[in-house]
């Protein structure tokens, strides 16, 4: 018997016998392309556009997950984030004037309301809309910044790694703060309907932060998220070229809500076959589909083959995931996408 989307989605993390490799495609503002009349502001500002987008990808293109993804102000305009609207087509809103620049600014930050702060309703609204329309047929995820990852959206990244050095103890407060917030959008948005979270440790990477760092302003916070999270299903998701494994691999033997990570395999180290032979036992891996070449110039049969490869490469013993190493370019083109999920289907059989 076919397995739901869920179901297989869940077998895969599980370590369990799907009946296919699962596929999740991070469509993002790509999706807008499948609702006449929407764009890229109309999605970013409304939680009924932005579920309404999910949902016409995900009856076009195919897929095991919908996932909410939106820009990166959509928590940080509770704190006085600026935020630059697109001129051109397929261009996110862009975080614009950031508000904390001293060390001092980090303490004026508040515990935000998602609910009422920011633009995080958007969230709950669209995860409350697929989750009544779907059910527990298809699991719904939200793209959920980390608490580190939040610090360089309210603050330049230059300034943040400079506070790490100069002035700890303030950046330390912001986090309390930001790690307050984001675990209570996370619990909001499980309360409406929400599996998993794409949990965005993107400064676990070594060409950003060292190892040392991360395990001072990073992990303490995420461990807390985590803790304080116990519905949500989490994948670390690190877009860098060195991503930390083994980081997040602690994080898997600490917290049973810690399944899978995903990365850029494709043009990252480890690649996939090293991180299946190193982590691929224990930990689950979302990974497989180039973003950044193959999906968005290749042909369809290009994209086959690079399925193939991934399938051959980390399906056996389940824990895999097909994904992208990001979000996918609103340029891709769709028989791309759709080319993606039939190669799934076809290489990825159990």
């Amino acid at each position: 018997m076919e397995m739901t989307p869920m179901q297989r989605f869940e077998a895969a993390l599980n370590f369990e016998t799907p009946d296919y490799v699962p596929v999740s495609l991070f469509g993002g503002i790509f999706e807008v392309h499948f609702v006449p009349g929407m764009d890229v502001v109309r999605y970013g500002t409304s939680g009924a556009n932005m579920a309404k987008a999910h949902i016409a990808f995900y009856e076009h293109v195919g897929g095991d997950t919908i996932y909410c993804l939106s820009d990166m102000g959509l928590i940080v305009q509770g704190w006085g984030v600026r935020m630059k609207l697109p001129t051109e087509p397929d261009i996110h809103m862009a975080l614009g004037k950031f508000p904390v620049k001293e060390p001092g600014d980090w303490e004026k930050l508040e515990v935000l309301d998602p609910r009422v702060d920011g633009r995080m309703r958007l969230y709950l609204d669209a995860c409350a809309i697929c989750s009544e329309k779907y059910g527990d047929r298809v699991p719904i995820g939200v793209s959920m910044p980390s608490p580190l990852t939040t610090t360089t959206h309210v603050c330049s990244m230059e300034d943040t790694l400079m506070h790490m050095i100069t002035d700890p103890d303030a950046l330390k407060k912001g986090l309390k703060v930001i790690t307050d917030t984001i675990a209570d959008f996370i619990n909001a948005c499980v309360d409406n309907g929400a599996y998993f979270a794409g949990y965005l440790t993107t400064r676990a990477s070594k060409e950003i932060t060292t190892v040392e760092q991360y395990r001072e302003f990073g992990a303490p916070y995420d461990e807390e998220i985590f803790r304080r999270t116990p519905a949500m299903v989490h994948v670390p998701h690190i877009c860098g070229v060195e991503p930390m494994f083994e980081i997040i691999d602690d994080y898997r033997k600490k917290f049973k809500n810690v399944k899978a990570i995903s990365w850029w395999d494709r043009g990252a180290k480890p690649n996939l076959a090293e991180a299946k032979a190193t982590y691929g036992k224990n930990l689950a891996l979302m990974a497989g589909i180039d973003h950044t070449n193959t999906l968005v110039s290749g042909t369809p049969d290009d994209v086959a083959a690079e399925i193939r490869n991934a399938c051959e490469t980390a399906k056996e013993g389940s824990g895999f995931v097909l994904a992208p190493g990001c979000e996918v370019s609103p340029k891709t083109p769709w028989p791309n996408m759709r080319a993606a999920i039939n190669a799934a289907r076809r290489y990825g059989k159990y």
